[in-house]
């Protein structure tokens, strides 16, 4: 063979090689009956800023507990001050003219903690019981619970009618043992309410990864058909709960759509059917993708997930297990390996770095 022709089939080769290659590098497309992916590595998904569980954090979850154990004292020898939980009447108006939403009766609150607009509970600080007076207000802006008052100064009229002082129990090994209902000690208290706290922590991060994975994920796939058994399965399953509520409630089905959901029984067959359909394609999207890259769940891992998302809801991992079936404790366990193997193989960018 002479040298050119060496050279010619050298450079041919060379060719198929290079078109094999960039073939390998195209999104990898699969499809079953149901659905075709087009392309499910190397999304691209936001990064997450993960949450952190500090020891203020702790801190702060055992005081809101402590909270709920306070008692109150009513006071009528002294003026309100921040830390008293008062009880007011009161009406704004701006302008001289009273607005939606601007009037109470019987309100309770606490000085201090910051639950209205700047400068109310300030304003009710130094009053005693029965007075009547006018605290200046401006409204922030932007005001989320009602555009329309943004900005705005207003003058709320109060009258003081309670004025409670609130003490809170001492946090030692007497109270967290009456929390438990069990023999404990604060040290171990905390550890408790750490670990809880880091398991929230995780299902939420894996919840916002979730998010951001099927987002992308759901715009490189095509829907054939919807399976109808499965849709007309997890239909009847969420009728079934909804209906259980309602007995529960001792209300007709149609009275608690009505309201609690706020709509009649025709639209919510709508809205259940909307999601269901959404719920069903992204299943029949993660098993294939399961399928196709031999991702499986074993035993233990079930179990790993049945306890993290017990503890995250503060519960047994055998009452979790009584809210699932064997097969949706591993569903859910294999969708959230999944969902983290489709993390790994993504594009994960920063916000600083979109913004470049």
């Amino acid at each position: 063979m002479n040298n050119k022709r060496k050279q010619a089939l050298a450079a041919g080769v060379c060719m198929i090689a290079a078109v094999s290659l960039l073939a390998g590098c195209g999104p990898k497309e699969i499809e079953n009956d149901y659905v075709k992916i087009n392309g499910y590595t190397d999304l691209e998904v936001s990064e997450i800023t993960e949450t952190e569980v500090t020891d203020e954090t702790v801190d702060s979850q055992i005081e809101q507990i402590r909270q709920n154990y306070a008692t109150y004292t009513e006071i009528t020898d002294r003026a309100a001050q921040e830390g008293d939980m008062v009880t007011i009447d009161y009406s704004g108006a701006i302008d001289g003219v009273a607005f939606d939403g601007g009037t109470a009766s019987g309100q309770q609150l606490e000085l201090g903690a910051g639950g209205y607009i700047d400068g109310f509970e300030d304003g009710i600080v130094g009053h005693t019981t029965g007075e009547t007076f006018d605290v200046n207000t401006t409204f922030p802006d932007p005001y989320e619970n009602n555009p329309d008052l943004a900005g705005k100064d207003a003058v709320f009229t109060i009258t003081l009618t309670k004025i409670e002082e609130v003490s809170l129990p001492e946090l030692n090994d007497e109270f967290v043992t009456m929390v438990k209902g069990e023999d404990t000690t604060v040290d171990d208290y905390k550890k408790e309410i750490r670990d809880i706290l880091e398991s929230q922590a995780e299902v939420q991060d894996q919840t916002q990864r979730q998010t951001e994975i099927v987002d992308a994920l759901m715009e490189n796939v095509e829907l054939k058909e919807y399976p109808e058994d499965k849709v007309e399965e997890y239909t009847s399953l969420m009728k079934e709960q909804y209906q259980q509520i309602a007995t529960s409630l001792n209300m007709e089905y149609a009275d608690f759509l009505e309201q609690y959901m706020g709509m009649d029984e025709e639209a919510f067959n709508e809205e259940i059917d909307t999601q269901v359909k959404e719920y069903v394609k992204q299943q029949e999207v993660l098993d294939l993708i399961a399928g196709e890259e031999n991702i499986t769940v074993s035993d233990d891992e079930i179990d790993e997930w049945v306890e993290q998302n017990a503890q995250a809801q503060q519960m047994t991992a055998d009452e979790l297990k009584e809210q699932y079936s064997e097969d949706e404790l591993k569903e859910q366990a294999l969708n959230e390996k999944v969902i983290s193997w489709l993390w790994d193989e993504a594009k994960v960018t920063s916000e600083s770095s979109d913004n470049e």
